[in-house]
């Protein structure tokens, strides 16, 4: 696969690199610092989420997913008939996910208490939504790549604006921590 990648994708890799170190950066402040283990297990997983995003994105994994998923519809012979099996896949992701953030949203704002909890509920729900992107993008359904894709590009916005709320949420935990420390 020849290297080919634009300014965007580069500079996306560069940002989910800076995540990545920022959780890191997170991680340590809250052992140092005698946070709760959560605490801790949150942002080394936000850090290896990123860690994998970084090659992902590189070397382009989502599109080759993508392409041998058309490649698999194409030799079975039911590329012409693929919106009939995205569409209800689409819906069901839709559905789990929605229903899932609801139940996710309810379970931890009823229990956050403390401006560190809400830092990392943050973190974690964008994770959730760039992983619910990715997700969209790899069964690639004509409908949903209009809104992905198209004038407003949803795809970047969600892309960099999740990986900047988790960048802003670990920064915000770790310079809260080491001034009540």
């Amino acid at each position: 696969m020849p290297f080919s990648q634009s300014i965007l994708s580069l500079s996306a890799s560069g940002l989910y690199g800076c995540v990545l170190v920022v959780c890191l950066a997170a991680a340590i402040t809250a052992r140092v610092s005698r946070q709760l283990p959560g605490h801790v297990w949150t942002w080394l997983l936000l850090a290896v989420f990123f860690a994998v995003l970084v090659p992902l994105r590189l070397l382009e994994v989502e599109e080759s997913v993508r392409d041998s998923l058309r490649a698999a519809m194409r030799a079975e012979g039911n590329y012409s008939e693929r919106r009939d099996v995205q569409g209800p896949i689409v819906a069901a992701i839709i559905l789990v996910a929605g229903a899932g953030a609801l139940a996710l949203l309810y379970r931890t704002t009823r229990n956050v208490r403390g401006r560190r909890n809400v830092a990392r509920v943050a973190a974690l729900v964008a994770a959730l939504a760039m992983l619910f992107l990715m997700t969209l993008r790899m069964i690639s359904l004509h409908a949903v790549d209009a809104l992905l894709y198209g004038p407003v590009k949803l795809n970047w916005v969600i892309d960099l604006g999740a990986s900047l709320t988790v960048l802003g949420a670990a920064v915000y935990y770790t310079r809260l921590v080491r001034r009540q420390s």
